[in-house]
């Protein structure tokens, strides 16, 4: 494990790190001609390298051709008692399963090592089943195969430690993402966008960007759809909208701010509604809650009603209701 040793999650004053290592093998045995079998018992064996607790690369000779690069074997031994081991079981098929650890050293000499020290007879692992329902299963081509899956924990390695040990938590940093989104607003260099502003008196651009738009909005996003004409002439005219108040949305598509919320909270809410900005609408619509009194209560209930502001609408009539006498009509 790469982080077997990381830095613990929270602190403590002391910590400990256990990683089990662990190898799998699987071994297939085919016997044909079972049912022909009267032997007392066939055997079978497989060898397995150690390959985790290998630390050497010095390879050197081991018997019946075999090399070792000074590495732990494992020797496992698969038995089948075809007519059973005792006259008592002689009706039922027995597989025994027995493993060997052989450790040998640099001169291919065999290591002794004791497994177990009790006084206990090791006979293995037994499965069984009844002979003639395991015959009935391998006909007509009288052969089974044994399939033995093997999971061997090699080693484990435990890692502790007594300093108290603290995570390291970066400190928090300003949006970089955020800051340069603000500055690309007004940018002409790689705008590819144009709002136009047309009052009664003035015809004023603002340079934007589509990706930018269309993310933050689902109105622009259908406007740039290759076959609309705002699309192929990459411009949009608005004869109704005020330029600043224009300004101050776009301003707030590209920061997620509005410096002048306070002040153009009725239009900002008007245009947050016609250009489906969630955020923008709901700061102009706590804004005129806030400021809600006798001489604007009434306008801020028609303009609640026109743009589906359901918060202000309640509020708006809330405020008419306590202060009938002196609302203003």
């Amino acid at each position: 494990m790469a982080d077997l040793c990381g830095t613990p999650m929270r602190p403590s004053d002391s910590w400990s790190s256990t990683e089990v290592r662990s190898l799998q093998h699987s071994h297939m045995w085919t016997i044909k001609g079972f049912s022909q079998c009267e032997c007392r018992y066939l055997e079978t064996s497989l060898r397995i390298k150690d390959s985790a607790s290998s630390t050497n690369t010095n390879t050197v000779a081991m018997p019946n051709g075999l090399t070792a690069d000074n590495a732990s074997y494992l020797t496992f031994k698969i038995r089948l008692h075809p007519q059973g081991n005792k006259e008592s079981n002689k009706d039922f098929c027995f597989f025994q399963f027995k493993a060997k650890f052989s450790v040998f050293n640099t001169r291919s000499e065999e290591v002794p090592a004791t497994v177990y020290t009790g006084t206990q007879q090791l006979n293995g692992y037994f499965e069984y089943i009844r002979r003639d329902v395991l015959i009935g299963h391998i006909q007509p081509s009288d052969e089974i195969q044994l399939l033995l899956n093997l999971t061997i924990v090699s080693d484990t390695i435990t890692k502790n430690s007594q300093n108290v040990i603290s995570p390291v938590v970066p400190e928090p940093r300003p949006s970089e993402l955020a800051k340069d989104l603000e500055q690309m607003f007004g940018d002409t260099r790689h705008s590819d966008f144009t709002i136009i502003c047309d009052g009664d008196k003035e015809h004023r651009e603002l340079p934007a960007h589509k990706v930018v738009l269309g993310a933050r909005s689902p109105v622009f996003a259908a406007m740039f759809e290759p076959h609309t004409e705002e699309a192929q002439k990459s411009e949009v005219h608005y004869n109704d909208i005020d330029f600043e108040v224009m300004r101050e949305m776009l301003f707030y598509m590209y920061s997620g701010t509005a410096p002048s919320l306070q002040q153009m909270a009725l239009d900002l809410l008007a245009v947050a509604d016609r250009f489906q900005l969630i955020g923008l609408k709901e700061m102009a619509d706590q804004v005129l809650r806030n400021g809600l009194c006798v001489d604007n209560v009434c306008r801020n209930l028609v303009l609640a009603d026109m743009h589906n502001a359901l918060e202000l609408k309640q509020d708006a009539l809330r405020f008419i209701a306590q202060y009938s006498n002196g609302v203003i009509v």
